[in-house]
């Protein structure tokens, strides 16, 4: 089952905050501003449901989720590039300097956690796509990139997310999902997880 909501606005635009549950109750939160995972509420050996991935309860907190992107889709490319620029068919890219000022972190400070991204809705499958179109040199990155990213809540308790583009040049393409995960839930908050929130506040 998925249960749309309005979360807030950006750009002028509704945000939408989506619910996948399964027949178990798991429930899986997202949002196509950043196709962020918000939350996800799984059973624990006693059945009580409780949230294990951190994130924001409101959606202008995300506007400012450039420290440690609670969530967030990264793309084109996650992790560092050195000296923020690389070499490709001979051609060197120039990219954002946006960690210390000298290399490229997630792909620099316009990132697709920070996009409002088109969305689909796949009741049988009970899941949610998310596409966006990013433009040749995009980000600094060649190519148009067609890209768009799929979570699937199963009935084996299983959240899947699958990534999938094309592009209109050879390019950079190295996304994930920057969540974090409390596995205990919130309400056992550890010290490291405590760190965490403080750091990213």
């Amino acid at each position: 089952m998925i249960e749309v909501l309005d979360f807030g606005i950006f750009q002028n635009k509704k945000v939408k905050l989506f619910s996948i549950t399964n027949t178990n109750g798991l429930t899986a939160k997202l949002t196509n501003y950043g196709a962020i995972l918000i939350s996800l509420f799984v059973p624990n050996k006693n059945g009580k449901l409780d949230d294990v991935v951190l994130g924001f309860d409101t959606l202008e907190k995300y506007f400012t989720n450039d420290v440690c992107y609670f969530g967030s889709t990264i793309g084109r490319n996650s992790n560092r590039i050195k000296n923020a620029s690389f070499v490709l068919d001979g051609i060197t890219y120039n990219l954002d300097k946006n960690e210390r000022k000298k290399h490229n972190l997630h792909s620099g400070f316009n990132s697709y956690n920070k996009r409002l991204w088109d969305y689909s809705i796949d009741n049988f499958n009970n899941s949610i796509l998310f596409n966006i179109i990013s433009p040749d040199g995009d980000q600094g990155f060649p190519g148009k990139f067609n890209v768009s990213v799929t979570y699937t809540l199963t009935d084996k308790n299983e959240l899947k997310i699958s990534y999938s583009g094309s592009s209109s040049k050879d390019t950079v393409a190295n996304m994930t999902n920057h969540s974090y995960f409390n596995l205990s839930g919130h309400n056992m908050r550890n010290s490291y997880e405590s760190k965490i929130i403080y750091k990213c506040r």
